[in-house]
């Protein structure tokens, strides 16, 4: 139910986007397409699912976990992005990007204290990103920027084996939804030999619920947390 109430927010707010875009009277100049590539690194925490009983903990319940590293990486994003004037120095930016993340082959502790292995698992899929961008004023041949996005992630993840002699290595890749905000600070260059490239980081900040993984056999949630520093170029037109 969260889940919904979330994604009504969420279509709530591109419908009044859309409607901002086309059926006001906004800009038609100055209008941009970006291409980036990121790299990043972050964590993934406040997972639990449905888990049988554990060693210090009975029953079959909601059960918690934290990796002991919880490093959740990102391994490569490729975006192409769209920025609508609007008027001045506001902008509709919309973007897609294809990424992969990965957490750390590591070891997990579940409420009460039992530690299993937890191998590493890849994240990958597309991620729509859509919301306000400003511009500020230009600084020498800089022009800084921020976007706060609305973000959701939309993939399947892997090495989700449960029983067989290797646990956690293969099996089946199942769905993961991330729904979140994506704050993005970044400058590009207006003039010169570099005019069009640009710098910016981007936090994914995703709350997810995702399908089955290992002996979480009716899915679990989890949170994503990930700085990305992306390189772009832009083109208006």
């Amino acid at each position: 139910m969260e889940y919904l109430v979330k994604f009504r927010f969420i279509f709530y707010k591109t419908f009044v986007l859309i409607y901002l875009l086309f059926c006001t009277n906004v800009s038609t100049a100055d209008d941009e397409i970006s291409f980036g590539i990121a790299l990043g690194r972050g964590i993934m925490e406040n997972v639990s699912g449905l888990h049988t009983p554990v060693t210090g903990n009975a029953g079959t319940n909601i059960k918690g976990l934290v990796l002991d590293d919880d490093s959740l990486n990102t391994n490569i994003s490729l975006n192409i992005d769209y920025n609508k004037k609007l008027k001045d120095d506001i902008y509709l930016n919309s973007g897609i990007s294809l990424v992969k993340h990965n957490t750390t082959d590591t070891t997990i502790t579940f409420d009460g204290g039992f530690n299993s292995a937890f191998p590493d698992i890849y994240f990958y899929g597309l991620v729509f990103d859509l919301g306000p961008s400003y511009r500020f004023n230009s600084i020498s041949n800089l022009t800084p920027y921020a976007t706060l996005n609305t973000t959701y992630f939309f993939g399947r993840q892997s090495d989700t084996q449960y029983e067989g002699p290797r646990y956690g290595e293969g099996g089946p890749h199942t769905n993961v939804r991330c729904l979140g905000v994506s704050p993005n600070l970044g400058f590009f260059v207006n003039s010169g030999f570099l005019k069009g490239y640009g710098f910016s980081v981007e936090r994914l900040l995703l709350e997810c619920e995702n399908d089955q993984i290992r002996s979480m056999e009716n899915g679990y949630e989890a949170d994503f947390d990930i700085t990305q520093y992306r390189i772009d170029y832009r083109i208006p037109f």
